[in-house]
């Protein structure tokens, strides 16, 4: 099976999930997904930011069924340098087949998306449900910036995201795709 159709899926909802960290918070208002869902945002556009929208506005940029929390915390060590980022969103795909985390504005260079799982319902790839470790060979994005320090990691066999079997919290170590080590947390 190629592994173009889910790095793709992967890629749309991540822009969702950048969107998403784009919308700002709302003061904690949990929010499932509406019924009447406009179509997902293709690989090659850019999801406009809505201005003053809340997660559930948000949310038409997601599958059905998607559930939004808004209490997402993250740190991140870069080398050494130790981020932190606070008041965000998580995202549980239909069925807790993907988590996404997204804190932060990426238009303000301000921001860390975090997403495991299977977003396009691809056979043969992994579930976020139940969590566990997620490694090279399995959908997993991390990245972040702040203060001028921007990082993604890198997928090889050493970096590994672990996930709490609810989907609330994790950690993740590895390296960027720069070769500086990386490490952090995060909550939903």
């Amino acid at each position: 099976m190629s592994r173009t159709l889910p790095v793709l899926t992967a890629v749309v909802v991540t822009l969702a999930l950048i969107a998403l960290a784009a919308c700002g918070d709302d003061g904690g208002e949990e929010a499932t997904q509406t019924p009447a869902t406009p179509a997902a945002p293709t690989a090659t556009e850019t999801p406009t930011r809505p201005t003053g929208a809340t997660p559930t506005q948000a949310a038409a940029l997601t599958p059905e069924g998607t559930e939004f929390s808004s209490s997402a915390t993250a740190s991140a060590k870069v080398g050494d340098k130790t981020l932190t980022f606070e008041n965000g969103t998580c995202a549980k795909g239909p069925d807790d087949a993907w988590l996404g985390v997204s804190i932060g504005q990426v238009d303000t260079n301000e921001y860390f998306v975090l997403l495991v799982g299977n977003p396009g319902g691809v056979e043969g790839v992994r579930s976020a449900k139940g969590g566990g470790e997620f490694t090279d060979g399995e959908i997993v994005v991390v990245t972040g910036s702040q203060g001028g320090t921007t990082f993604v990691m890198h997928l090889s066999e050493e970096d590994e995201v672990t996930v709490a079997v609810d989907l609330t919290s994790g950690e993740f170590v590895g390296t960027t795709t720069t070769g500086e080590s990386l490490s952090g947390s995060f909550t939903c």
